[in-house]
């Protein structure tokens, strides 16, 4: 079980008093971002958080913390942000999940970027516990679908490093683990389920989590890289948008893809992958099939860690 005491350490503080040791220029997203404000998942619950910080509706930031954070106030968790001009997170997959006694808590290792109103980026990675229940509380006849900040812990680091993100939580997992089943019940699911098939060689897989057509895009596009790779990292930003139209409802998730091939060199490859699942029943069905597949993608190389971030952080096109 996840630990029960509670280590919330916020990013406001972190943000507070710390020298700018990190003045490399990463071309963030500086206009307002969309309203993202979904966290019935862990991954979304990140992306609903600094989607808030970076919107400056403080509120809604605070009120994603099951209690207040630092036994801070409003105001006082305000203020910690006056520096900031935006904050981007990056998740690393797969998930982290363990239930018990009417609880469901997942370790997500994250990756934060700020961006300071003189301009300047200073980097952070650490790991957030979220919390969600799995049955009623109270008067309610159902579980509170949303989940919610529990644990929160950050450190600044002088250049962003992917790497510092394979042990920051004291639950971790890897994609050839097997600890966690296939499943494809949200869109990140998706994806930590399909890469964790390609890590392990399940190739039949692979495939059943696409919709034919197109088939795998993947796969066919990079099997050089793929062929012989000691090692294959996921990262999500975790702040993507869904949309339904036409009996269906369609997800666009920007996702990175760190490939270090046989002859070690890293291949930083984004995608924006668009899955789809649909809301009405097919054929015979009596209900919609609750499970998202592959639609399409778009992929892209990037040049190193820093460009791959930029790109990760700019989203997703709407479809």
């Amino acid at each position: 079980m996840i630990r029960s005491h509670w280590i919330i350490a916020l990013l406001a503080a972190l943000l507070i008093g710390l020298p700018v040791s990190a003045q490399e220029t990463i071309a963030l997203p500086q206009a307002t971002p969309e309203l993202f404000n979904t966290q019935t998942d862990p991954v979304s619950l990140i992306g609903a958080y600094y989607n808030a910080i970076s919107r400056g509706e403080y509120v809604r930031a605070y009120g994603y913390w099951e209690q207040a954070p630092r036994n801070q106030t409003e105001a006082q968790f305000e203020a910690g942000f006056a520096d900031t001009q935006t904050a981007r997170a990056i998740v690393r997959l797969p998930i982290f999940t363990d239930a018990g006694a009417g609880n469901i808590f997942a370790s997500l290792p994250t990756l934060v970027t700020a961006l300071r109103r003189d301009g300047t980026q200073q980097f952070y990675t650490g790991c957030f516990v979220v919390h969600k229940t799995n049955v009623p509380v109270g008067d309610a006849i159902e579980p509170d679908p949303n989940w919610y900040l529990r644990e929160g812990t950050l450190k600044q680091q002088t250049t962003p490093n992917f790497d510092t993100l394979n042990n920051v939580c004291d639950e971790t997992d890897t994609l050839t683990s097997g600890l966690y089943p296939p499943s494809q019940l949200e869109p990140t699911e998706l994806i930590q389920s399909y890469f964790s098939a390609i890590a392990t060689g399940d190739f039949v897989l692979v495939g059943s989590y696409w919709e034919n057509p197109p088939g795998d895009l993947f796969v066919p596009s990079y099997s050089a890289v793929l062929t012989g790779a000691p090692s294959i990292d996921v990262y999500v930003n975790p702040m993507y948008f869904s949309e339904g139209a036409a009996g269906s409802i369609y997800a666009n998730v920007p996702v990175l893809t760190v490939v270090t091939a046989a002859d070690n060199t890293p291949y930083y490859i984004t995608g924006c992958y668009i899955v789809r699942k649909s809301n009405v029943p097919a054929g015979n069905a009596t209900e919609p099939d609750p499970n998202w597949h592959f639609y399409n993608a778009t992929f892209s190389q990037a040049a190193d860690t820093l460009s791959a971030i930029n790109t990760l952080a700019l989203g997703c096109s709407p479809q």
